[in-house]
């Protein structure tokens, strides 16, 4: 494909094994002056790097070509220099050019000094390359940019990948590209619990066991030399198994040290674990080595009794106020009731029903009752109402 400064102009393909293409521009007065550059994208739809611009310049004679000069690749660094960090890592890449042993063309004259760096990166599916300029936020540690110093950061999910630098030097009124420097990879993980490694006699044999997080099984375990970033044996376990056992490899020293590390596949990218502290495992030894910590999840742990304490509570919580609401309704009954029993007794009407009787008497019966009334004359109480009879 070939670019005339960012626009694409053209582009050809080509059949197998062909390792260059021709391409014509029709040269006009207003393409003189302008840019070109090209790149290639491979068989597996993996993109190169673009090369080096060439500026359209009109022909004085026809003096012999001369080659374009080469100058040294630079040299890309990244800290942490393992390239692996989480959500929310800052990463910082450096961008360097490396002196040659002779007199360095860099420093015979101000012209010859890079004027941009740019720092490129591969897409993890496409292939496809983007450059990131140089960020001016790196003005916040010196006085003035540092130049070829990248600042990325705070990291996500999209920052994985492969990583290389170029820089980009005026040399007789055209801007030249270096050449690719070194790749760099860097991961993105979550921040999964460290595993643990044991020495174990499994069957009269010794074995390095590798554990887990319960909360990940079936994952990949890995088994590394201390101080090595290449393991020496990868495993996974079983779907329901957060260990795997690695038998002891042959060693030639007296005494070696290993690590191991576990990796799980969530969603479409892999998150790895920290690695174990070092287990020593001496040659010819018959006991295991006692190791540092034990192999008991302790954050699960913590967190499963956190979960049945705070149930606990909602329980009683619950408990109470439905006591407590019960025993309101009660009260509320109970008042009702005797409201109603006072209602009821003030609501009666005690009225004592007194009748007189009128009685008529007989001259004779008047005459026999005087004796009778002179005797009950003696029994009357003046100062009572009423008088009840005494038989």
């Amino acid at each position: 494909m070939l670019y005339q400064f960012r626009e694409k102009v053209d582009s050809i393909e080509l059949q197998s094994g062909a390792e260059e293409a021709q391409f014509t521009v029709r040269v006009q007065e207003e393409n003189l002056g302008q840019l070109f550059c090209c790149l290639y994208k491979d068989q597996e739809g993996r993109y190169s790097a673009f090369s080096p611009y060439l500026q359209l310049e009109t022909q004085k004679d026809a003096a012999p070509t001369r080659s374009m000069p080469s100058f040294p690749p630079p040299v890309l660094t990244v800290k942490p220099s393992t390239g692996v960090v989480k959500p929310g890592d800052m990463l910082s890449f450096n961008c360097s050019v490396p002196a040659p042993p002779s007199q360095s063309r860099f420093q015979s004259g101000h012209t010859n000094k890079p004027m941009t760096f740019l720092l490129l990166k591969a897409g993890e599916q496409t292939g496809e390359t983007s450059a990131v300029l140089q960020p001016l936020a790196s003005q916040a540690s010196s006085p003035q940019p540092q130049p070829g110093h990248f600042a990325l950061g705070p990291v996500t999910r999209g920052e994985a990948g492969e990583y290389a630098c170029i820089y980009q030097i005026v040399k007789k009124r055209r801007l030249v590209n270096s050449t690719l420097s070194n790749v760099v990879q860097v991961s993105v993980t979550d921040a999964l619990p460290p595993a643990t490694l044991v020495l174990q006699q499994q069957t009269d044999a010794w074995h390095l066991l590798c554990t887990g997080s319960p909360a990940y099984t079936g994952a990949v375990f890995s088994l590394y030399l201390a101080d090595s970033e290449v393991p020496i044996a990868t495993q996974r376990a079983k779907m329901i198994h957060h260990q795997s056992a690695f038998p002891v490899p042959v060693q030639e020293a007296l005494m070696v040290s290993y690590q191991c590390q576990y990796s799980v596949l969530l969603g479409k990218n892999w998150a790895h674990s920290e690695r174990s502290r070092p287990l020593t495992v001496t040659r010819g030894t018959s006991a295991p080595s006692s190791p540092d910590l034990s192999d008991v999840d302790w954050p699960l742990i913590l967190g499963s009794f956190s979960a049945v304490v705070l149930l606990l509570c909602s329980v009683a919580l619950v408990v109470v106020v439905a006591h407590r609401r019960v025993k309101a309704a009660a009260e509320k009954r109970k008042k009702r009731q005797d409201a109603q029993f006072w209602t009821q007794v003030h609501a009666k009407d005690h009225i004592v029903d007194l009748t007189l009787r009128h009685s008529g008497f007989t001259s004779q019966e008047w005459a026999d009752g005087e004796t009778e009334t002179a005797s009950r004359s003696q029994m009357w109480n003046s100062l009572s109402t009423f008088t009840t009879p005494i038989h």
